[in-house]
């Protein structure tokens, strides 16, 4: 087993929010043959085998992690074009926004909404990424995982892989042996906008008022108007310790909705496909708990976004908790409600 294991590293380096003590071992990780040895290193010596992609979300505890942790590097495109249809399939390591980008130069729709997310290929699956009226889901047509318990490389479909909002199998117990080395997108060359989100609407409302815009946006200048709209709500994760959106949007019972609206008469809700109501959080942040651009030491709320956590230097672990758990009480004291962290914690 050829493989380069360093010892101590901090992950605080290897996450956007900049939080992490270190890691006992790190190597990384660039096809299957070398993923499989690291499982089989840290299976042999009894220690704990944690998969990081692009660290976008995710911090580590301030204690660092116990056995191994791999970085998955694995490249590689591959394009199928049958028609109008075009199977595009990444190595987990490649960075999604890279994909994106890739995709809209070629005029393949399907990818555009959720243009400007940071992270890798590989982490999309996982968290069912989402924005501006898209989640991935929507187009993954494959996932290909090794599997740790059996030692073997095997393809989910969408309907095996559990996909939930912010959610997936890959999540729980039960899909946690799986590490995602291959995604596989399915889009489309026929113009296909969606511009039913508010924002995005709004944008497309503004460029048809000025007069000079005919018919449906292209593809290009909805990826632009994308990336535009997370610019003002979300730092440049380059420059500022930042995990994007913290918490999931809530879903709640209908009568609660119904309750909240009575109290606060300009609360929007969006109904499920399953009967309930997804309600903004980062309206409820702002708009009832005033917690836009609020602070505590090194931790606080994005200035343009509630909803986004920032590190504003030398935060540790403890401090983004402690802060997150206050602001899980707050909405909770105010709406009854109680929310879930996006982000995900690893030890």
């Amino acid at each position: 087993m050829n493989m380069e294991i360093q010892k101590n590293v901090p992950l605080a380096e290897y996450t956007t929010l900049h939080i992490g003590g270190p890691a006992e071992y790190v190597t990384e990780v660039k096809d299957v043959p070398e993923l499989r040895s690291a499982a089989l290193w840290a299976k042999e010596r009894g220690l704990p085998l944690t998969i990081l992609g692009g660290g976008s979300n995710v911090f580590a505890a301030d204690a660092g992690v116990r056995g191994l942790v791999a970085r998955i590097a694995i490249a590689g495109r591959e394009v199928v074009e049958n028609g109008d249809e075009v199977l595009l399939t990444l190595g987990a390591g490649e960075v999604f926004d890279d994909a994106v980008l890739y995709a809209v130069s070629r005029g393949w729709w399907g990818l555009e909404n959720l243009s400007c997310i940071p992270g890798s290929v590989g982490a999309s699956p996982i968290q069912n990424i989402g924005a501006y009226g898209a989640e991935i889901q929507e187009v993954i047509a494959a996932v290909e995982a090794y599997d740790t318990e059996r030692d073997e490389t095997v393809t989910l479909l969408p309907a095996e892989c559990a996909f939930g909002y912010r959610d997936s199998l890959f999540k729980h117990e039960a899909g946690k042996h799986y590490v995602i080395t291959r995604v596989s997108y399915r889009l489309s060359k026929q113009p296909r906008p969606n511009l039913a989100y508010a924002d995005v609407a709004a944008w497309d409302a503004e460029r048809r008022a000025r007069g000079s815009a005919r018919g449906a946006p292209a593809l290009a200048d909805i990826r632009a108007a994308v990336c535009a709209i997370r610019a003002k709500k979300f730092p440049d994760w380059k420059r500022v310790g930042t995990a994007g959106s913290f918490f999931k949007n809530p879903v709640i019972s209908p009568a609660h909705f119904e309750r909240l609206r009575t109290r606060y008469p300009a609360l929007v809700g969006y109904p499920t496909a399953d009967g309930f109501v997804k309600v903004p959080l980062g309206w409820i942040l702002d708009r009832i708990l005033g917690l836009r651009g609020a602070r505590a030491g090194v931790v606080g709320t994005y200035e343009g976004q509630a909803l986004v956590l920032v590190n504003h230097g030398g935060a540790r672990a403890r401090e983004l908790e402690i802060f997150a758990d206050g602001i899980a009480q707050n909405v909770f004291d105010a709406t009854s409600i109680s929310i879930e962290r996006e982000v995900t914690k690893f030890f």
